[in-house]
Parts: structure tokens; C-alpha cells; sequence
């Protein structure tokens, strides 16, 4: 069975998909905010938690970027270029320079003085990703190699983005930049366009003894790949990030019926938008902190992640709400450059 006959039709939008993809952007923002907080000695006792959740935020975020993308590849590519990737090339583009910028502008964020940003990262955007915003730099990528490999049978594809992801997961290839986590992570997004079908057959059948499972068994070879160092073992990081997907999806199932959780999945379906913004509070308060040569207790440095991440997710809806309207801050400047009418970041789901 060739690639493009083994895709099936895509489903309906359940609200599991965005509540995973809730849970992943949480995570991505709450990394951050521990990093930039660890950098200035502030992040507490959280800092030395931050690489365990490495097996679980990307993972998930591509997988569920994947299961959104299996009709976009069967689209002639001039339609998936301007239906998919353009808005992704374009945001990525302005909000580097936007970034960039603003970098630039502030005090130092290191201790040690060293510059925020460099002009070069603006001629190097596309050749040295952005260790920020390079997630939506590699879904277009990933969205051409899908396409290109569309007619080749799935388990191919899978078995050979899986050699890549072992091959930079034990770090026999290895850059120094964010081209090492898109060589870990396309196979997620590769082998979730055809078993995306499959999980969603399966999500009915999620118990909450399921889920209990699943955590604890995660949690528990998480710690032991850790404290055994392990993780640079040929297939060891692979295993653990495909459990993580299946923990974060059935995590995700079980909060979807929760409407306590809802929130989850509103935050599911504003990921981009969350995703450009949530670095520029983060960063300006690091200067602000190195400024001022601020001191706190570890157990009151512990609460600031949380509370950073937290504001960072509201400035980052608050800016989106109040700019989405205006052409070329979070949609392309000229409709053309898509196929349908110029849309807000809030419908690119599928995307992101």
C-alpha cells in the first residue's frame, strides 16, 4: 500500500486534539520561563526538573501537527505551499526580525554581560534556526518532506525518520543548533499523518486507569534513564518521547470531559499565537531582574516559573486580541499570498 492510499479520510475536530496540544504549549512556555529565569538564578528548585520534560513537550506538540496534516499532503504542492507553509515562512521571518530587535534594545539578560541578539541572526534565520521560533520554521519543512515522500509506503517513512531521530538523539549527528531537535522530532510528526487514523479509532476506549498507568510508568523511566544516564543510548530517547505522546494524548482524552479543563483547550486552539508572543515578557523581565541584581529565597524563586508562564500566556492572547485585525502582525500582508481569504492565527490549527 503506497503513502498516499494508506491516509484516510480526516475526522471531524475533536476537542482531545486541542487539549493536547493545550497541554504542549503549557509545557513549551513553562520551559522557557523556567530557562530565562535559571539564567539569572531565579528559577529555584524547578531548574534542575527542566530537561526531564524534554521526551514529552515537542514530541507531542509535532505528533498533534501531524494527525492535523494527513488531507494537506495530498494537495499539489503549490496549493499546500500557500494553504499550509507561506503563513508559517512569513511569521517566522517577521517575528525573528521582531525578536531580534527587540533583543537588541534590552540591557543584557545573561549575568555575564553577553549580547542578547546578533545582526548575523537575521542573515542566518533560515540556515541557523532561530532557538526560539524555530518550531514553525520546521513545519514547513517537515510539510515538504511529507509531501515528497507521500508516495512511499508509511512504515518507510517512519523507519527511516526514526534512524534520524536516534542518529541525532544519541548525538552521531549533531549541529549545535535547533536543526538537532528537528532531526529528533520529524518523526513524530511523519508517522502521526497515518496513525492518526488509528488514535482516533482508539481514544474511545481511554479509562482513567489508562492514563494513571501510563503517568507512572512514564514518570518512573523518565527518572531511571536519567539517573542511570541513559538517554544517550541508541533508541532510549525514541521510546521515551513515543511514550510521552501516547501519555499526553491520553491525558488529553480524559481532561477533554472535564469542563473544569476547558481552558486547556482554549489554550489548544490559540497555540501560535501563544507561541510567537510568550519569549518577549520573559526576556524583558531577565533584564529587568539582571538590572537590579534581584535576590530571592530558593522557595520564592520556585513560585516564579509558574507565575511567568502563566502571564506570559495572557500577555501573549491580550496581544493577539488586540492586533490580530491588523495585516502582517499575525496573518500575511497580502491575501494572495494564500490560497483562502487572509485568516486570523486562531484558524491555523492545523498548522500548529
Amino acid at each position: 500500500m503506497t503513502g498516499a492510499r494508506a491516509l484516510a479520510p480526516v475526522a471531524p475536530r475533536e476537542a482531545w486534539i486541542d487539549v493536547a496540544k493545550g497541554i504542549a504549549i503549557a509545557l513549551v512556555v513553562l520551559y522557557h520561563s523556567i530557562m530565562y529565569l535559571d539564567e539569572v538564578g531565579l528559577a529555584g528548585a524547578l531548574a534542575p526538573l527542566n530537561p526531564l520534560f524534554d521526551t514529552f513537550r515537542m514530541p507531542l506538540f509535532f505528533f498533534m501537527s501531524g494527525v492535523l496534516a494527513a488531507s494537506a499532503i495530498r494537495l499539489p504542492y503549490w496549493q499546500l505551499f500557500r494553504k499550509r507553509m507561506s503563513l508559517l515562512l512569513y511569521l517566522y521571518v517577521a517575528w525573528v526580525t521582531l525578536q531580534t530587535l527587540f533583543l537588541l534594545a534590552l540591557p543584557p539578560i545573561s549575568p555575564s554581560g553577553a549580547p542578547n541578539a546578533t545582526w548575523a541572526s537575521l542573515v542566518t534565520l533560515f540556515v541557523r534556526p532561530s532557538s526560539n521560533l524555530w518550531f514553525i520554521y520546521a513545519l514547513p519543512l517537515f510539510f515538504t518532506l511529507a509531501w515528497l515522500m507521500r508516495r512511499w509506503a508509511p512504515a518507510l517513512q517512519i523507519a527511516l525518520t526514526a534512524v534520524i531521530a536516534v542518529l541525532f538523539g544519541t548525538g552521531v549527528l549533531h549541529t549545535g543548533s535547533p536543526w538537532d531537535k528537528m532531526g529528533k522530532y520529524v518523526v513524530f510528526f511523519i508517522a502521526a499523518i497515518y496513525l492518526g487514523p488509528l488514535v482516533r479509532r482508539l481514544v474511545p476506549l481511554v479509562r482513567w486507569w489508562h492514563v494513571a498507568l501510563l503517568c507512572l510508568g512514564y514518570a518512573a523511566l523518565v527518572v531511571i534513564t536519567t539517573k542511570l544516564t541513559l538517554t544517550k543510548v541508541p533508541l532510549v530517547l525514541l521510546v521515551l518521547s513515543a511514550l510521552a505522546v501516547v501519555v499526553g494524548i491520553t491525558v488529553a482524552v480524559l481532561l477533554a470531559k472535564l469542563p473544569t479543563f476547558d481552558f486547556v483547550r482554549s489554550l489548544g486552539s490559540r497555540t501560535l499565537p501563544i507561541y510567537l508572543v510568550h519569549t518577549f515578557p520573559m526576556t524583558a523581565l531577565a533584564a529587568i531582574l539582571v538590572a537590579f541584581d534581584v535576590h530571592v529565597p530558593v522557595l520564592v524563586a520556585t513560585l516564579f516559573p509558574p507565575l511567568l508562564c502563566a502571564g506570559s500566556i495572557a500577555v501573549a492572547l491580550a496581544l493577539h486580541w488586540r492586533f490580530h485585525t491588523i495585516p502582517g502582525i499575525f496573518t500575511v500582508p497580502v491575501k494572495d499570498w494564500v490560497i483562502v481569504s487572509q485568516r486570523t492565527v486562531t484558524s491555523t490549527n492545523a498548522q500548529c
